[in-house]
């Protein structure tokens, strides 16, 4: 598996990761996830994406988002769900985490709907921590970050 920065051409899969990635948390939050929302191709243009890739194509990909301040966001992470348990996620933070890092931000943070337990065990084992709880357009959200300097 190799990570790369994507191009345009990558925006129709990035959609498609993302609404097969995030499918399942629509009838546990009663709306549509905030990642299936995005604009990819926008997104290319004004933020950093990378995705994971192998011989099969792409796996997943993580958004990352400039902060204000010494920080950066994980906007968004998704990965196939026939591809998950495979450490693609976790290899996709750890790109993400040393991409800030060599930013020179101090911190990654990130926020996820309070009912996606999964995925907040996950960035808790990483080292992620919870540091607020808001009620934000609509939706309950845990606000998360993790020093890296």
């Amino acid at each position: 598996m190799k990570i790369r920065k994507a191009v345009f051409e990558d925006s129709p899969t990035l959609f498609q990761c993302v609404m097969e990635a995030f499918k399942d948390y629509i009838l546990l939050i009663g709306r549509t996830p905030g990642p299936m929302l995005e604009d990819y191709s926008e997104a290319i243009k004004r933020h950093q994406i990378f995705v994971a890739e192998t011989e099969e194509g792409i796996v997943g990909f993580t958004l990352i988002k400039d902060g204000e301040g010494d920080f950066m966001w994980l906007d968004v992470l998704a990965v196939y769900p026939d591809k998950g348990n495979h450490g693609v996620g976790k290899k996709l933070i750890a790109m993400a985490e040393e991409f800030i890092r060599n930013c020179g931000k101090a911190e990654c943070r990130l926020y996820t709907h309070v009912k996606y337990q999964k995925p907040i065990a996950i960035y808790q084992s990483l080292g992620y921590q919870i540091y607020n709880r808001v009620q934000e357009n609509g939706f309950d959200r845990y606000y998360m970050k993790k020093t890296l300097l």
